[in-house]
């Protein structure tokens, strides 16, 4: 159980496995990554400790823009760690 994503051609979107329930905002592909991509980049910035589907409508949009504005910084980190 938990917050698994759900994938229809360029769009992803988070929902809830206990309560089948879509919820959040729609990721779309980029020129670089797939829909899906960027939506675990916006888990992983979240951070294992926030479970999203306990953030309301005004909480979660507010940690979609904080992610959006950081979201090439924290890929660059991410490939600087992978190497």
């Amino acid at each position: 159980m938990g917050v698994h994503i759900i994938r229809d051609m360029s769009m992803a979107a988070m929902y809830c496995s206990t309560t089948d329930w879509a919820f959040g905002p729609i990721f779309t592909d980029s020129d670089d990554y797939t829909a899906e991509e960027r939506l675990e980049s916006f888990l992983r910035y979240l951070g294992p400790a926030c479970d999203p589907r306990s953030l309301d409508d005004q909480e979660l949009l507010k940690k979609y823009g904080e992610w959006r504005t950081q979201e090439v910084a924290q890929r660059e980190r991410e490939l600087k760690e992978e190497d």
